[in-house]
């Protein structure tokens, strides 16, 4: 008799709740950018790239992002070098792994940031990562913005050299991307 009780009371609560409308929505490449961070002892540099593709799915009644997954070529960082750039491709054997990723595990809004858990597989090796992201909203638009730090020997990467110095292993990630919502 409990179990025919509790099957009533759970299909009762379940025809009075709201329906969850999860959207999808794809990055804007003409306003998403990734950037790295680089520090050698003479000089600290940028590369940055343009060409982002990045999804989300979303609540539609809250427009809080559930699920994110973003992908840039590695090949596509831009540090206005070509000769560093050429090495970096060298480096991160950019032929074998031309990717970076990153795909969301769990994404929790906080008051005024957003905490998010995910893996990034660089360089063939995935690392779990964890960053505040802050969230902006403008004309039908989220733009999510942030930055973390990664170690190069974490993905096995030779670290960049001049004058026989090496760069710190250490180097930040930062992102700004751009998603129209439906």
């Amino acid at each position: 008799m409990h179990k025919i009780i509790f099957v009533f009371s759970l299909l009762i609560v379940s025809a009075f709740a709201k329906p969850v409308d999860i959207r999808t929505a794809k990055a804007d490449k003409t306003k998403s950018v990734i950037a790295y961070h680089m520090v050698h002892p003479l000089h600290s540099w940028d590369g940055i790239n343009n060409n982002v593709d990045g999804t989300i799915q979303y609540d539609a009644q809250t427009n809080q992002i559930i699920h994110a997954e973003i992908i840039a070529s590695v090949s596509s960082f831009n540090s206005k070098n070509t000769s560093r750039d050429s090495r970096m491709a060298i480096l991160t054997e950019a032929v074998k792994y031309p990717n970076v990723n990153f795909v969301s595990s769990s994404i929790k809004y906080n008051r005024s940031s957003i905490e998010v858990a995910g893996v990034i597989t660089f360089h063939g090796i995935s690392k779990q990562i964890t960053f505040t992201a802050e969230e902006g909203y403008s004309n039908n638009h989220k733009t999510i913005s942030g930055e973390f730090n990664l170690l190069m020997e974490d993905f096995k990467l030779e670290r960049p050299s001049l004058l026989m110095m090496k760069t710190n292993n250490e180097f930040t990630i930062s992102f700004s991307m751009d998603f129209p919502l439906n």
